[in-house]
């Protein structure tokens, strides 16, 4: 009984179908290669190192989607088409968070895409500028004389420099190499802030840390809000141990903007070895961006 009901509401499904079906012509369509997204930093701005995730394209004013690279994206065709890249990436190392990040200026073309052809994007095309508009400091790269991080009261151990091969962070092309590094006693803690305040925009304006790092124990970064009376240190983040470099895109908005009454903001970072071994950690690269 099962199979003939089933039978008799197939030409029924088929019929409707009919009755449905939108017989105006496929729009005509190109496609576009991306291969990778990258940065180029300025010699002011610190290291090109990115991870930039995803890539959001707009066709003449209207939003075509977000794209993960290596891709193939499916635009209009037509003669003079503006087409417009945005780089996004992962809002605190979440794979399922991704936000267009805007302290990268995207960028815009003016293309003749044929019907059915395909365009593969140079990595130049793909690769983007830090935006002017907003305010970029470099807190650390290690590179210079003395560190900008202060060890805090708490602290167990101190930051030093570390220029070996196997621990420093290396990106093509850019020198010197060298990092920060934690070494971290069994049940120790490490933790550090910034010697300068920074007066960052409230109200839920964006503000952005920029980290490379590879740690074998949870490093947490934060912010410490400068109120008249007191100091109140705001956890943002929990990062897990990497055995290899990583870079994260560090959102501060609701710990910078959950305290209005602050005059200014330090940024902190810090870890605790709850294990029974030493355990390293190794940073690099930190910008604040606002």
């Amino acid at each position: 009984m099962r199979n003939t009901a089933f039978r008799l509401f197939l030409p029924l499904l088929f019929g409707f179908s009919l009755v449905g079906c939108d017989t105006s012509p496929a729009p005509e369509v190109s496609y576009i290669i991306v291969d990778t997204l990258m940065v180029d930093a300025s010699i002011n701005e610190g290291t090109s190192s990115a991870r930039l995730t995803t890539l959001w394209v707009e066709q003449n004013g209207q939003q075509i989607g977000a794209f993960l690279p290596p891709c193939t994206i499916p635009v209009l065709a037509g003669e003079d088409q503006l087409i417009r890249l945005i780089p996004g990436i992962n809002i605190n190392g979440f794979y399922s968070q991704r936000n267009q990040y805007e302290m990268l200026s995207p960028k815009s073309f003016t293309w003749d895409l044929e019907q059915g052809a395909i365009r593969t994007l140079a990595a130049t095309t793909t690769t983007f500028e830090y935006n002017p508009v907003y305010s970029l400091v470099i807190l650390e790269d290690f590179d210079g004389v003395g560190l900008n991080f202060l060890k805090s009261d708490q602290s167990d151990t101190n930051l030093v420099l570390t220029s070996n091969e196997n621990e420093a962070f290396q990106y093509p092309g850019e020198t010197p190499n060298t990092s920060g590094k934690l070494v971290l006693p069994p049940t120790t803690i490490g933790e550090f802030t910034t010697l300068q305040a920074f007066d960052l925009p409230q109200f839920g304006s964006n503000v952005w840390l920029e980290v490379n790092y590879k740690t074998e124990i949870p490093l947490t970064f934060g912010v410490v809000a400068n109120e008249q009376l007191q100091s109140i240190q705001a956890p943002v983040v929990t990062l897990f141990a990497k055995e290899e470099w990583n870079k994260v895109y560090i959102n501060l908005v609701t710990e910078v903007s959950g305290y209005p009454q602050a005059g200014d903001y330090n940024i902190f970072f810090g870890a605790i070895n709850a294990t029974d071994d030493t355990a390293t950690v190794l940073i690099d690269n930190i910008k604040l961006l606002y």
